[in-house]
């Protein structure tokens, strides 16, 4: 059972206001306060502190977060396991290149069994952190880079992150440098997507910066980013799965830019997403033999 007051207190700690924390979950403000004040005692520290007007998170407080989180997300599934009917659902998150081209066939074949279901998110990386943070989803399956530190992860397979354009492309079958780009239209994901992040770090680790591209056009979506490259509008950067099918396109090779990268599950630490993760991926190379990282 999970401690009344952690709700609050998680509440609390996203909003960082007592007066909306109160309205939130239908409180008064002072109850709000006095179960704050309660936790502190019993943990014998400070949870928030003023500055002046201003709420802040003591190191204390974020120590609480992480535990209580774990908390909160081990209950919810320990609920929904001892629940009637015995129909289990599982949370999954997925980035778009993921969700839209990697994982089709294995929630396919999950999905055969009918004591399962499914709920799935198609995010970028960032909203999927997020959303783990909030125990909406059991784990997720990201590409590109996260904290390693804060989240448990495990390797589920590797794939080639490359250039994309036109068969009649200069760039078609070549190598260019960040330079070659400066004249050139660059079609990219949205800020916070892994494959837009993993771009900006290969070309600030060569000594350049999108401000040198001639122009970039914003999309966040791949069947768009697609067919503007079939359409010879410009070129992008994806794993080589999103262009599959379409024999009008072709790769290219960014100096600098390493074509192999990790697809990861990220999940909250201390919890048994490992068994969930091997529900519906029991071949992925990580596998319940592997060591899983970042345990408590």
């Amino acid at each position: 059972m999970i401690d009344y007051r952690i709700p609050t207190f998680l509440t609390l700690y996203e909003l960082m206001n007592y007066r909306r924390t109160a309205e939130q979950l239908k409180l008064s403000q002072p109850a709000v306060t006095q179960q704050i004040h309660a936790l502190e005692r019993d943990y014998g520290c400070r949870l928030f502190t003023y500055d002046g007007s201003r709420l802040y998170r003591t190191p204390e407080a974020e120590k609480l977060a992480q535990y209580a989180r774990v908390a909160m997300y081990n209950d919810q599934r320990m609920r929904q396991e001892l629940a009637v009917p015995k129909i289990l659902t599982l949370r999954l998150g997925a980035t778009k290149t993921i969700g839209e081209f990697i994982i089709g066939e294995d929630l396919c074949r999950f999905l055969k069994r009918p004591d399962r279901t499914l709920e799935i998110v198609v995010e970028n990386t960032r909203e999927l952190l997020h959303r783990l943070e909030m125990e909406e989803l059991d784990f997720a399956l990201v590409e590109g880079s996260f904290d390693k530190s804060r989240y448990g992860y495990r390797r589920f397979q590797s794939a080639p992150f490359v250039g994309m354009c036109h068969c009649d492309h200069p760039f078609a079958g070549k190598k260019v440098t960040g330079e070659a780009l400066a004249d050139q239209s660059v079609i990219l994901r949205e800020a916070g997507s892994g494959t837009r992040a993993i771009f900006e770090k290969s070309l600030q680790e060569s000594g350049y910066s999108l401000d040198k591209i001639g122009r970039i056009i914003c999309v966040n979506n791949f069947a768009l980013i697609v067919r503007m490259v079939s359409e010879n509008l410009g070129v992008s950067f994806a794993y080589s799965a999103v262009a599959a099918g379409h024999p009008e396109l072709t790769t290219f090779r960014l100096e600098g830019l390493s074509e192999q990268r990790e697809f990861n599950f990220v999940y909250l630490k201390g919890t048994q997403a490992g068994q969930l993760i091997d529900e519906i991926f029991p071949n992925s190379s990580g596998g319940q033999r592997s060591k899983e990282r970042g345990r408590l």
